[in-house]
């Protein structure tokens, strides 16, 4: 089984098999994303969320709005799914609440949406040499969009 993982696929630096699982640790815009991307691209996928519901993070209209396409894409959404791993084609999850097993056979590709790096490639360029530098977002840790936003807002109200 190929494992990837969400930025190899927004790069299109990897081909997906046919039958893909996405498995979705955060519960935001990033796997019902690569979801939606893979089955335009002709890919059968099966989204597996740690949490209740795709988009658990996000804003209630935001989330509405990607379950609908979700579920019109033929996407199908399994909750309570933490990645355990994987051998062969199968993927291998724990039902959060009940611990059981969840098994996701005869799969091509996992991608992994499982947390990210820090992006701080111009704040280290900046650092010693900007008299003051605040950093915000994915520079100074994995953020969201709305994160990153809030936290923009705090540093422009301080100055």
């Amino acid at each position: 089984m190929q494992v990837v993982d969400a930025w190899q696929v927004l790069r299109k630096q990897v081909k997906t098999g046919s039958r893909t699982v996405v498995a979705d640790w955060r519960c935001d815009w990033i796997g019902p994303g690569i979801a939606e991307m893979l089955v335009n691209d002709g890919c059968s996928v099966e989204l597996a969320v740690n949490g209740t519901h795709p988009g658990e993070l996000l804003p209630l209209y935001v989330r509405d709005n990607i379950a609908a396409e979700l579920h019109r894409l033929g996407v199908v959404v399994t909750p309570y799914a933490r990645l355990f791993g994987c051998d062969g084609g199968t993927v291998y999850m724990q039902h959060t609440a009940s611990e059981q097993p969840i098994m996701f056979e005869n799969v091509d590709t996992l991608v992994l949406c499982l947390g990210h790096e820090p992006v701080s490639e111009l704040s280290d360029i900046l650092a010693g040499n900007v008299p003051e530098l605040h950093i915000i977002g994915d520079s100074m840790a994995p953020r969201t969009a709305e994160e990153a936003v809030y936290e923009g807002l705090k540093v422009g109200a301080a100055l």
